[in-house]
């Protein structure tokens, strides 16, 4: 323990002890502290309004009463709208993309883990092209997410709470939520032991509520009040208002409807949340009483079949009035005098034509009074008392049709691409189910993100289709193996061994050539197998990340394209070939599997390229498509040499080796060439950014394009290698292909000039190949001037302050795109242009295509040039000069905007406003290019009327 070293101190004992005295103090001090405070999540919570509201998350444990040593399951249930999907659950993020779910257990309530996450369900895959084509996982409607927990044995009897936090995102086909982190709901178990122990109480089915000594705050945040709708109230009563302890009180919630305004019936636990918003109470302050298990309606709802959410939903609502109760247990130990009853209603209000958005309301606070002493309690009910200044209560006011809905029949609809956000959006929120802790109360509950699978190779992307195309795609490999030279060696010697074996009888013949054809794909298949078995699909999606890795499959595409070409051969040890080939000497059936093995490894050069995506779909750890698909690879490939096996004869009817083969060989390395750039972009990226990498777009694309056109012109005959004739012959088959291959070169090379094709082909094929950076190929530049009428250039940011550092701007699709909003508000002011702010996310797939196929088009730029730009990014602010929690800062900071602005949380999100701060217009989702353009000229039309009424005034 250091000493204190002061002047007068210096070298005394007495100073020496007081030191060690106080730093005891002050060190047990701080130990106490630390043992006070509860277990917290790792990385703290995300804002509450960011929460999707599309998704609700409810924590259970079950069974709820265990014995020590016993095995429990903590489970996290997830009900999504429809088209809505989470994504699969992970340790960690791999990659770029939309988010995995991951769990954080932060207090398992002296719990022990017994294993991993699992899934209730299989997810759903597919591949998404703004991201490479990668391969994500995800789960629609419903999923449960459970992991095993261990009691100790030494567990004392009692309740054990168990809290954790969820990390996810959610999306639907044209836009993400935030992603986030929230912590939700505890659960809790009880441990029998000695005695059977209390039985937990348990939530109000649907209902939400802290434990008595819980923060009296409702779990969701109040919305804004000018949000609310007009033309109901909700009034909170009590009944009795004296009781005794042991006694029962009813707490009722009654709401008042103007007329042609109705409230939709509470939510009921399983029953999926697809249709309007139904109402949910968070009972966060019940006094100490105890709940009962369901809240009661004073009468029957209205039941409704509504066809806009399914043939068979039936809504059920209330119209006019309606009351809601729910029995409270007075403590038999509750000591006398008042007790404050608080609640918060969360509920959508519509009309015949339109519905106002679901809201969250805290109530008017509700007292009782505990008396002491025997007989009845009066019957006297609570009036309200006063609403606390933060949530006033519902007051009736003339009711105002609120806009009107996307879809006027149904009660409640999407809201369309290109709508404002000022429209009254319909309630996406499932119902609320039950769990043995508090609920959270509305469908604000978050959900999560998105697993970055590995690159996978095109039969794997064929395999998303269904098996039929798989199939085939796997059928049009083996035709292509059998075009390879590797493969042709193995004629002759097919040939002479049935030949030989046929001396004793076709019959035997027969059999042989089956078997041989089996054994060649029995050969092939257990490839698959083996690295379905060895290889499970996380390791291999890990795996295929590591630029090592790539690296290695660069290199082995560059020798099999050089090998081709002729550089050198590629072959395999003697010894291997002469063990083989002993085998196949011995005849019969042993023979015959030796010849297939001698094939296998033969043609090992040029199948194993084709093979090599079938192996990685295999890593996959499916079985089943790896097995279908090498089998089908396989069989195509025995099928010529069992035709040769029935009928040596045939030989003499086959092509020569000449020209068509050193054409084969020619073009097949160069396209292996190409193959193996992509895979070293892939690999450099693990280091750099996609604008710093060498191997960029740009590199690619050009190789790409110089390896088509080389193509081309060589089977078009314009020059030979030193393996071809003295005499080319140019036939049919050549002048097609080599037509195809400069018609791809010179579709390709416009966008080397900042003009890419505008097709379908580019779009989803050709973008979806190329590295990351491919959003650079945009429209024309054409020179931007900023105040003062100096040519407006890329900011990089190298400040280490994150307001400095926001002024980074990027360079995009021929406009300026600034990160910091105060700057953006500056020039708006300046150069008198509306602000066009693009809340966007790093993983965010739609935002990608949207900056691929609709901002680089001429017409999108040059309406952009209208505007001052912003991106805001809402998940992964990349500013390279700042810390990774400065980065994260940024990004909260920035979903705040977003939701202030917007009262949305998805991207892309399209926000326009004037100089002044006011909102001209918003748009989300991906849309089409005529839709965005059409929402920038109005925004435009409406920034051009105020500027000339603010002329005007000023005149």
């Amino acid at each position: 323990m250091p000493q204190l070293q002061s002047p007068g101190l210096l070298g005394r004992r007495s100073g020496t002890v007081r030191a060690i005295a106080i730093g005891l103090v002050l060190t047990s001090l701080a130990v106490d502290r630390v043992q006070a405070d509860p277990p917290q999540p790792a990385k703290k919570d995300s804002s509450v309004r960011a929460r999707p509201k599309d998704a609700v998350l409810t924590t259970s444990i079950e069974p709820a009463e265990a014995k020590p040593g016993d095995t429990v399951q903590f489970r996290v249930h997830v009900k999504l709208n429809p088209t809505w999907h989470i994504y699969t659950q992970a340790e960690k993020q791999v990659g770029d993309g939309p988010r995995n779910t991951i769990f954080d257990l932060f207090d398992a309530g002296g719990l022990e883990t017994a294993g991993d996450w699992s899934a209730s369900k299989k997810p759903e895959e597919k591949a998404e092209p703004a991201f490479e084509n990668k391969v994500f996982q995800f789960f629609e409607d419903e999923v449960v997410w459970s992991i095993p927990l261990q009691i100790p044995a030494t567990a004392e009897a009692g309740k054990k709470t168990v809290r954790c936090q969820a990390y996810y995102q959610i999306c639907n086909p044209k836009q993400c939520s935030i992603a986030g982190r929230w912590t939700l709901p505890d659960a809790v178990v009880t441990i029998v032991g000695g005695g059977k122990a209390k039985a937990e109480v348990q939530a109000p089915a649907g209902a939400d509520f802290d434990a008595p000594n819980s923060a009296a705050g409702p779990a969701k945040k109040d919305s804004n009040p000018r949000v609310r709708p007009k033309g109901v109230t909700f009034t909170p009563t009590v009944e009795p208002v004296d009781v005794k302890p042991g006694r029962t009180v009813k707490y009722k919630v009654t709401v008042k409807l103007d007329p042609g305004l109705h409230v939709y019936q509470f939510a009921k636990p399983g029953v999926p949340g697809n249709g309007p918003t139904p109402t949910s109470f968070d009972f966060f302050d019940t006094g100490t009483l105890r709940p009962s298990k369901e809240w009661k309606s004073s009468k029957d709802p209205v039941a409704k079949p509504e066809p806009a959410f399914g043939d068979n939903v039936i809504v059920e609502y209330f119209e006019n009035e309606v009351t809601w109760s729910l029995d409270l247990e007075v403590p038999s130990d509750a000591k006398p005098g008042k007790h404050t009853l608080r609640s918060q209603a969360g509920y959508q209000i519509c009309n015949e034509n339109s519905c106002f958005p679901p809201v969250y309301q805290t109530l008017a606070d509700v007292e009782i009074n505990v008396v002491a002493g025997d007989g009845p309690a009066a019957n006297v009910t609570a009036p309200p008392a006063p609403a606390a200044p933060s949530a006033p209560q519902l007051t009736a006011t003339e009711f105002k049709t609120p806009a009107p809905a996307a879809k006027p029949a149904a009660p409640i609809s999407e809201t369309p691409a290109g709508a404002e956000a000022k429209t009254p959006a319909v309630a996406e929120a499932p119902a609320i189910a039950a769990t043995s802790g508090p609920v959270v109360a509305s469908a604000e509950t978050p959900a999560l993100a998105a697993k970055a699978d590995a690159p996978i190779s095109e039969i794997a992307r064929t395999a998303q289709q269904g098996l039929i195309p798989f199939l085939i795609a796997s059928a049009i490999g083996g035709l292509f193996a059998l075009a390879m030279p590797c493969v042709w060696p193995m004629i002759p010697i097919t040939v002479n061994f049935f030949v030989k074996q046929g001396q004793n009888g076709s019959g035997k013949t027969t059999g042989l050539a089956i078997a041989y054809c089996l054994a060649i794909i029995g050969i092939f298949t257990s490839v698959g197998v083996f690295f379905s078995f060895f290889f499970s699909a996380a390791f291999l999606q890990n795996l295929a990340n590591n630029p090592w890795l790539n690296l290695a499959v660069a290199g082995l595409f560059l020798a099999f394209g050089m090998s081709l070409l002729g550089v050198f051969e590629l072959s395999l040890p003697s010894f291997v070939l002469n063990a083989s080939s002993r085998g196949e000497s011995r005849g019969g059936l042993i023979g015959v599997f030796f010849m297939a093995l001698t094939l296998t490894i033969t043609s090992f050069t040029c199948t194993f390229p084709v093979v090599g995506g079938l192996l990685v779909m295999a890593a996959g750890g499916n079985f089943l498509y790896p097995i279908l698909g090498l089998a089908t690879f396989a069989s195509v490939v025995a099928l010529p040499f069992f035709v040769l096996a029935l009928a040596p004869g045939m030989l003499s009817k086959l092509p020569r080796s000449g020209d068509w083969m050193n054409s084969v060989k020619v073009v097949g390395g160069l396209v292996e060439i190409g193959a193996a750039l992509k895979f070293i972009n892939t690999a450099e990226l693990a280091y750099v950014t996609p604008e710093n990498a060498w191997f960029d777009a740009q590199f690619v694309l050009t190789a790409w394009i110089i390896l088509s056109v080389v193509c081309g012109i060589y089977l078009l005959g314009l020059f030979r290698t030193d393996h071809d004739y003295d005499e080319v012959k140019v036939g049919p088959g050549r002048i097609i292909f080599g037509c195809m291959f400069l018609g791809l070169g010179l579709y390709m090379a416009p966008a080397l000039f900042n003009k890419p094709p505008q097709g379908l082909i580019w779009d989803r094929l050709i973008v979806g190949i190329l590295p990351p950076d491919s959003s650079e190929f945009s429209a024309p530049d054409v020179p931007l001037l900023a105040a003062g009428g100096e040519s407006a250039r890329e900011v990089k940011a190298t400040s280490t302050d994150p307001v400095q550092a926001e002024r980074e701007e990027k360079k995009l699709h021929g406009v300026i795109w600034g990160m910091s909003l105060d700057l953006a508000k500056e020039e708006a002011k300046t150069r008198k242009q509306p602000i066009l702010i693009d809340f966007t996310g790093v993983n965010c797939a739609n935002c990608r295509l949207m900056e691929r196929r609709v901002l680089p088009r001429p017409d999108v730029v040059k309406l952009l040039k209208e505007f001052v730009t912003v991106q805001l990014y809402t998940d992964f602010v990349p500013i390279a000069s700042l810390t990774a929690d400065q980065r994260e800062d940024l990004a909260r900071k920035n979903q705040d905007r977003q939701l202030d602005l917007a009262a949305e949380q998805t991207n892309p999100f399209y926000v326009i406003i004037a100089p002044d701060g006011k909102i001209l217009g918003s748009l989300g989702g991906y849309n089409e290019p005529a839709v965005f353009q059409d929402f920038l000229t109005k925004a435009l039309g409406k920034a051009h009327g105020e500027t000339n009424v603010a002329q005007a005034n000023s005149r």
